[in-house]
């Protein structure tokens, strides 16, 4: 695991924080979808009301912007031949494509996935595939539910 500067100005020790860079970068790297969605639904929970925004652009510019600083290669609002898949992140092991939903639910964010056909640009790609729906609700500000589906 690379190292980062930030510890030597702070004094959070690596991996104190559950909000540690490098664990949400070791959640992504080894498949442990669910561990990265869990600090991701913490850290929104945690965000002030009154800065949250009302419409799904404002939760996927959060995750576009986090991934991003983790450094994984990260696209948003990729366009397929029927549809635009909302993020996808590509590691040395694993692609994940993101479907958001805003007071939807997290199986049709899947199911959009599905009938879009969002997958099949990856069909020959040797790296395993999972497909993350999520929720979030303009009511409660953060993520309401995620699931995911590995292939």
């Amino acid at each position: 695991m690379p190292h980062y500067l930030l510890p030597f100005y702070t004094n959070i020790r690596q991996g104190e924080s559950a909000f540690f860079i490098g664990n949400f970068v070791r959640d992504l790297r080894v498949g442990r979808v669910d561990d990265f969605m869990q600090r991701m639904e913490t850290m929104l929970a945690d965000t002030d009301y009154k800065i949250v925004g009302d419409s799904e652009l404002y939760f996927q510019n959060a995750f576009y912007l986090i991934s991003r600083m983790l450094g994984f290669y990260t696209e948003v609002e990729r366009e397929t031949s029927n549809g635009r898949m909302d993020m996808t992140i590509k590691t040395k092991d694993y692609i994940y494509i993101f479907e958001f939903k805003l007071d939807g639910s997290a199986d049709d964010a899947l199911r959009q996935i599905d009938e879009k056909g969002y997958a099949k640009p990856f069909a020959l790609d040797p790296r395993k595939l999972i497909k993350v729906g999520i929720n979030f609700s303009l009511k409660k500000r953060c993520i309401e539910e995620w699931k995911i589906v590995r292939s």
